[in-house]
């Protein structure tokens, strides 16, 4: 049972940023601005949730270093895509 939750994690968790809006999960007790200033990102909208912060960063290498700086996780369009259950169905 605990590998049918944690998959999906580990695969969602594991896809690189690519280019494009991240979403940033972090501490709720963070400083989330400062995290993202660290690594060259920047907020993106006025509102940020609790745990997380929609990034923009000037590539998918910065955006991986928000990690280093105290960041849970970076996740990409296609993760988040995935997160809403949204497929690239074109054909």
């Amino acid at each position: 049972m605990a590998s049918l939750l944690t998959a999906p994690a580990a695969v969602l968790l594991g896809t690189p940023p690519g280019e494009g809006p991240v979403l940033v999960i972090v501490p709720p007790w963070s400083d989330a601005p400062a995290i993202l200033a660290a690594s060259g990102g920047r907020p993106l909208g006025p509102v940020r949730a609790p745990f997380a912060v929609l990034a923009a960063f000037p590539s998918p290498e910065s955006a991986t270093q928000a990690r280093a700086h105290g960041a849970w996780a970076v996740l990409g369009g296609a993760a988040l895509a995935a997160l809403c259950g949204v497929s690239d169905a074109r054909t």
